[in-house]
């Protein structure tokens, strides 16, 4: 059951991100049409002036003898568990939670008067708990955004490597051969809070904060979301050394046609 919330998530995410990626596309496309920006103008534009993050952690990797792939792997995990983080945080908000753990932080978060402000919006003006409020925000709007975002960031270096090479086809391949595995693994990684909710969310109309709770811990403790973890494991394995040893044997293949 649980595996068929995490992919109704999935698709409702990825068709979010596609649209995002097409919006993306289109206005660096009609930048590029209409400014005459070149490349790499429109490179730092959809990078807020940063250099590449694959370029810049390969290279720090290289400083410490480590292989590309391997810092590649590293970092796109490090996003993954930020992206998992939050079914975690959701416990710390438990007000019948007596762990020890986290114990200053999990006061903290209850205490916090910022759920409040939610109530002004629709989708969580319903809610009458403040520990179902945060977790809503939690659980499905952060992944949301996060969605949102990449979807865009997808789309414009799409579009800069149409104008960069003036060939649908190569821009396409500086992405989707590590991009494919990337992006489902990070999408997979946004799905299971937003599929956490879904699991639970029967619970939310009667306000029964103990089920809603509970109803977290079996999604942790559940064979499924292990299951869901190797397979972004495996995912983000597979995008790192696609990245460090085929993507540019891809491009320049396509480049001499």
């Amino acid at each position: 059951m649980q595996n068929a919330y995490m992919f109704r998530a999935w698709k409702w995410l990825l068709a979010r991100l596609i649209i995002s990626a097409f919006i993306g596309y289109l206005a660096t496309m009609f930048a590029a049409g209409l400014y005459q920006a070149e490349p790499s103008t429109l490179l730092k534009a959809t990078t807020f002036g940063l250099p590449h993050v694959g370029t810049m952690i390969t290279s720090l990797g290289m400083t410490f003898g480590i292989d590309a792939w391997l810092m590649l792997f590293f970092c796109n995990l490090t996003v993954a568990i930020l992206l998992l983080a939050p079914v975690y945080w959701v416990q710390l908000l438990n007000p019948h939670n007596r762990s020890r753990s986290f114990l200053r932080l999990r006061r903290h978060l209850q205490k916090d008067r910022s759920a409040e402000r939610l109530r002004k919006i629709p989708a969580f003006a319903r809610i009458q708990s403040p520990q179902l409020r945060l977790s809503l925000l939690l659980l499905v709007v952060i992944p949301y955004i996060v969605t949102i975002a990449l979807g865009l960031l997808v789309g414009a270096w799409v579009g800069v490597g149409h104008v960069f090479s003036s060939s649908p086809i190569l821009a396409l391949a500086y992405i989707l051969p590590h991009g494919i595995p990337e992006i489902a693994a990070i999408l997979l990684a946004c799905s299971i809070p937003v599929g956490t909710w879904m699991s639970v969310r029967s619970v939310v109309g009667n306000e029964s904060t103990s089920e809603f709770f509970l109803g977290i811990d079996r999604v942790l403790a559940s064979a499924q979301f292990q299951q869901n973890l190797k397979m972004i494991i495996n995912l983000l394995l597979i995008a790192g050394l696609t990245e460090a040893y085929l993507t540019t044997q891809v491009v320049d293949m396509l480049s001499g046609i």
